[in-house]
């Protein structure tokens, strides 16, 4: 007769060190986990703040292009291009005339930074507004540009317009986490057609010889006003840092600090459609 070996089972001592091998590993593939996953929202927030990027220049810059292009060359200049001023505006600055298809305006934290602007021309039937509405033909649009401080956002409005003139819509958001926007014109001091130095639009003194807009703005990778952890961060921690913006600086940016990535994108953008008759 065989006898029957008793089966014996884990010490208490092996029991517990399988317990810590096994949460050595489940500790280790979780930080892989997170690490991967952080890296994941960072490049998808890297990702975003790049379409921002290309779709505020892209806006940008083809209404600016457009500015004081006319098509019926047989209406007096002096009859164009001239609308009421607006309540956001400088009364003085704000009005477009045929050297000044570009509108000076200093609203939304006026005298002080960030500066709004405006363009104005008169449509072929194939041009289209701010907001992608195609502009009859005849007609003259003004486009009003801003950045809304509260929410974030580049914003535009637009007026389509006869001689008679017409009411501007409501500010239309068009890019996100855009959270200061300034601006500088370029002026051509010689008469020979080039830009020869820039300045803020207080100290632009002849309309005619502005050649060019140059547009700074500051863009994040996540809404400000949106709650910390959201898929807006990118950096290691929270932090501060100074943002100059054509020889304005925003410092201790933001005030509360956070994790978001932050870029200044500058863009010289000239007049293409100088009027004359």
């Amino acid at each position: 007769m065989k006898r029957r070996t008793a089966e014996r089972g884990l010490s208490l001592i092996e029991l517990l060190i399988a317990m810590a091998l096994t949460l050595f590993l489940v500790m280790g593939l979780a930080t892989v986990y997170i690490s991967n996953e952080e890296g994941s929202v960072a490049q998808r927030a890297e990702a975003t703040l790049d379409d921002n990027v290309r779709l505020a220049v892209t806006l940008l810059t083809t209404d600016i292009r457009q500015a004081g292009y006319r098509w019926n060359l047989s209406i007096p200049v002096s009859q164009m291009f001239t609308i009421i001023p607006d309540n956001e505006a400088d009364p003085v600055a704000f009005l477009a005339t045929p050297s000044n298809p570009l509108i000076i305006g200093t609203w939304h934290g006026s005298p002080a930074p960030p500066y709004g602007f405006a363009v104005s021309f008169q449509s072929d039937g194939t041009l289209s507004n701010c907001l992608g509405q195609l502009i009859p033909m005849g007609a003259i649009a003004t486009d009003e540009w801003k950045v809304d401080t509260l929410t974030n956002q580049l914003e535009c409005r637009s007026r389509i317009t006869t001689v008679d003139g017409n009411a501007f819509g409501n500010y239309v958001p068009l890019v996100n986490n855009v959270e200061y926007m300034m601006v500088r014109f370029g002026i051509d001091a010689l008469g020979d057609g080039s830009v020869t130095g820039y300045v803020t639009p207080a100290k632009v003194v002849t309309y005619s010889q502005i050649q060019a807009i140059q547009v700074a703005l500051l863009m994040a990778s996540g809404d400000a006003a949106a709650p910390e952890g959201d898929l807006g961060d990118v950096l290691s921690k929270p932090a501060q840092r100074n943002y100059n913006l054509l020889g304005y600086t925003l410092a201790d940016w933001p005030a509360t600090p956070d994790r978001y990535l932050r870029v200044v994108v500058v863009r010289d953008i000239a007049l293409e459609n100088l009027i004359s008759d």
